[in-house]
């Protein structure tokens, strides 16, 4: 896979044995889990203050990740509206070869809280 040097991922982590199965292979609650950190963080700057995960599309996996991997997890603006904002989370895994995976895409979607959990309108963007 050809890596983009312009693109910084918003969160890297590494596969450890805690988040694998008996066969060595990343489990998917924390891929989503990570996924679910890294579009949270760029919501949360965005809105600048706490927000909701309100949605998820299905997410497939292209191929496992490996234990001692490295997942890179990029954030894509697709949608600001004025409560919530939807994102496209990419996640890359660097194999300890120095070669690269592409593992899935998601679309997710966020909604601005206060400090009640109520929504809130996104303050000037």
């Amino acid at each position: 896979m050809e890596q983009q040097e312009h693109r910084v991922p918003v969160l890297r982590v590494r596969a450890l044995p805690t988040s694998t199965n008996a066969y060595g292979k990343v489990q998917a609650g924390w891929l989503m889990s990570q996924i679910d950190m890294a579009g949270s963080l760029d919501a949360e700057r965005l809105s600048r203050g706490p927000v909701t995960t309100v949605a998820v599309n299905a997410f497939q996996f292209s191929t496992p990740i490996l234990l001692g991997d490295v997942v890179d997890l990029y954030v894509e603006r697709l949608r600001i509206g004025q409560k919530s904002i939807t994102l496209k989370i990419s996640v890359e895994a660097e194999r300890m070869d120095g070669s690269h995976a592409k593992i899935t895409d998601v679309i997710a979607t966020y909604v601005a809280i206060d400090g009640d959990g109520r929504s809130r309108l996104l303050e000037s963007v």
